[in-house]
């Protein structure tokens, strides 16, 4: 990273750190009280120093630092600590779950190295895949329609397969196209397990809209109708809020103040008369619909 080109980084927002080449979180994903260490290069360069006057107390503006505060504690001040050529810093025990940490940005650009052991039951490329095909054993041949037959109308079936539909989308999908298109510039392996989770994801639309169209069924049972949409409801009010908040992001002033290799993308979107969609992207008049099926009186 070369601070140098990238005049948008943001500024630490509760101790008046400094510029953040990386804001505050937690390592996820990782085996519990598990080491974390990141070894830090900073490149070597023509003798240089800030131009601007910097009203950081007890800190070099033209050094890489590491912050470190309490999750969620914003009165405890923090604690930076300098990077210098060549360090490497531990996070031991139980700190990354008790503390956050940052990157404060210095000067000359910077390569850093972070090795983890991380929690492989979850997250990775195989569990994502399996929970995919989980979803799908419930989709069974195409219709004279064009929709789906599903297997089982169970409802604890169905809530599962609604609730994996959102893990793809949001934890996967989303997240990947959020990172602009600069990534592919370094390695294009992601893009077939990306396209081919997208395509699974797809068949859960159908696969959605198969149970909507049961739960529509004239002669359906109320109490068999009731435990149907009880069972997704949850889900797709999920889905309609998420999908939502991640457009906005998408479209907001800061996404698009970023280089074009580096803008976010809104992907999977499509428009609402979109033929090749059995839904729509907006779920606001779906997620009505359900309520307003449950508030039916029985007859």
């Amino acid at each position: 990273m070369d601070p140098r080109k990238m005049p948008h980084l943001k500024e630490e927002p509760y101790f008046g750190m400094g510029k953040m080449a990386v804001s505050w979180h937690h390592d996820e994903n990782l085996v519990d009280r598990s080491a974390v260490a990141v070894y830090s290069h900073s490149c070597e360069g023509p003798e240089e120093e800030s131009e601007e006057d910097s009203p950081l107390e007890g800190r070099d503006p033209d050094t890489w630092h590491v912050g470190f505060k309490i999750s969620w504690d914003i009165e405890t001040p923090g604690l930076v600590i300098p990077l210098h050529q060549g360090d490497c810093y531990f996070m031991l025990d139980d700190l990354n779950a008790t503390h956050q940490h940052c990157v404060l940005a210095g000067l000359p650009p910077r390569f850093s190295s972070t090795h983890r052991v991380a929690e492989c039951s979850t997250g990775t490329l195989d569990y994502i895949l399996q929970r995919c095909q989980l979803a799908l054993q419930n989709v069974g041949d195409v219709t004279d329609s064009g929709g789906v037959a599903l297997k089982s109308l169970e409802p604890a079936v169905l809530k599962q397969g609604e609730e994996i539909h959102n893990e793809v989308e949001f934890e996967w999908l989303r997240q990947f196209w959020f990172q602009g298109s600069r990534p592919r510039k370094c390695t294009d392996w992601w893009c077939e397990p990306m396209a081919r989770l997208e395509e699974m994801w797809r068949r859960m639309e159908v696969a959605t809209n198969g149970v909507l169209q049961e739960v529509r069924r004239e002669g359906v049972p109320v109490g068999q109708r009731n435990a149907m949409v009880t069972a997704i409801l949850a889900s797709l009010t999920a889905r309609q809020t998420l999908r939502r908040e991640w457009h906005a992001r998408c479209q907001s002033r800061a996404a698009r103040s970023l280089p074009a290799d580096q803008q976010p993308q809104c992907r999977p979107y499509w428009e609402k008369e979109d033929p090749s969609m059995p839904l729509p992207f907006d779920l606001t008049d779906v997620v009505s619909e359900l309520r307003g099926l449950l508030l039916e009186p029985t007859p």
